[in-house]
């Protein structure tokens, strides 16, 4: 359904708000070739634009977004960009806050730029208290959502289900990974820089 709905809609820019690999550890030879083959070739000879907000689990380290999966399987295509530091970026005349795991090596810095942003959206790969991990887990710690009130809208990976609360919204996982995932609404979503 993905790469069809690409093609149908001419969309050419794609944004991941992270965790494109599940273990932080390592990736076995097999995943990696399909996940070239069949997913990162197939964008680049389509010629989508591909920006990558870092995840928890696209990172070795829990410390630092340094060491990760998307930079070191990915060097090849032309047509991706990693974010690994919270940036700005302009898609269509529209600014966007890219927003990667936050850690605590990057997270003073991210808090600031979060604060001093002016872009309307937001994007990123949060953990945020108050919102649903799955459809039975409520997250208890995180960051408080107050610093990212300023924005017209929120938007972030991390947790697997999706929620919201009017403004920040939580996309959950695009397919099941855990049995906690069975039966809950999955998918992918477009984003009309228009409107």
């Amino acid at each position: 359904l993905f790469f069809p709905y690409l093609e149908e809609h001419k969309i050419t820019t794609l944004i991941h708000l992270g965790d494109v690999v599940d273990r932080r550890k390592f990736i076995n030879f097999n995943t990696a070739h399909n996940f070239q083959n069949k997913f990162w070739k197939r964008l680049w000879d389509m010629k989508i634009d591909t920006h990558i907000i870092l995840g928890n689990h696209d990172t070795y380290y829990k410390n630092t977004n340094e060491v990760n999966a998307i930079d070191l399987l990915l060097k090849e295509y032309d047509n991706v960009r990693v974010y690994s530091e919270t940036t700005n970026i302009c898609i269509d005349g529209l600014n966007i806050l890219l927003v990667p795991w936050i850690n605590s090596e990057n997270k003073e810095k991210s808090l600031a730029l979060i604060k001093d942003s002016q872009s309307p959206v937001c994007m990123g790969h949060l953990e945020l208290k108050g919102y649903k991990v799955n459809e039975y887990v409520v997250m208890d710690h995180g960051l408080d959502d107050k610093p990212f009130e300023k924005f017209e809208r929120v938007f972030s990976g991390h947790f697997h289900t999706r929620s919201n609360n009017g403004k920040v919204y939580y996309f959950g996982n695009p397919y099941e990974m855990y049995w906690n995932d069975y039966d809950d609404t999955r998918g992918f979503h477009f984003f009309d820089t228009n409107t």
